[in-house]
């Protein structure tokens, strides 16, 4: 899938927390990782279809600290959202599984439903399918907002090790 790698003002700081406060620097990193990865994790349920919602119910985030730092990840359980961001190389797909998408996509009835999803198979097997790549553009979408996230946390710290609180 896609990764988000950022550098950020306030590295300093946070190096300093490490060195000086690590659980309150970790506790502050992870609250902001925590909210950068749920906003990915709504910019990318916004931009996937909604055929049959699986998909974007299936989309969840999390984030964890470790040792040296924390690490947050959004991705889905459900194999479509691979092929959704990907696309397919040609291949003959099973009918069966393209008939929930032809009966909501493309409103056909369903006396033709097994033929319409049998002739999008064959579409499929000779072309595959295009990428749509929606972790990618949410990623890029939500950008400034993650690192202004994790920019909020590294002052926090800043301002803890100044003899603040956070």
């Amino acid at each position: 899938m896609s990764s988000l790698h950022l550098t950020l003002a306030g590295l300093d700081a946070l190096q300093r927390g490490f060195e000086q406060a690590p659980d309150a620097t970790r506790r502050e990193l992870l609250a902001g990782m925590t909210e950068g990865t749920l906003l990915v994790e709504r910019e990318v349920k916004d931009r996937l279809p909604r055929v049959t919602g699986m998909t974007a119910a299936s989309v969840a985030s999390d984030a964890f600290a470790t040792p040296v730092g924390v690490i947050g990840t959004v991705g889905s359980s459900q194999p479509s959202a691979t092929f959704l961001e990907l696309g397919t190389r040609p291949h003959m797909p099973p009918v069966e599984a393209l008939i929930p998408w032809v009966r909501a996509v493309l409103g056909v009835d369903r006396k033709r439903e097994r033929s319409v999803a049998f002739l999008v198979a064959r579409k499929i097997a000779r072309k595959g399918t295009k990428a749509k790549p929606h972790f990618a553009d949410a990623i890029a979408a939500t950008e400034s907002q993650v690192l202004r996230a994790l920019e909020d946390a590294a002052g926090r710290v800043a301002v803890l090790l100044a003899g603040g609180t956070a």
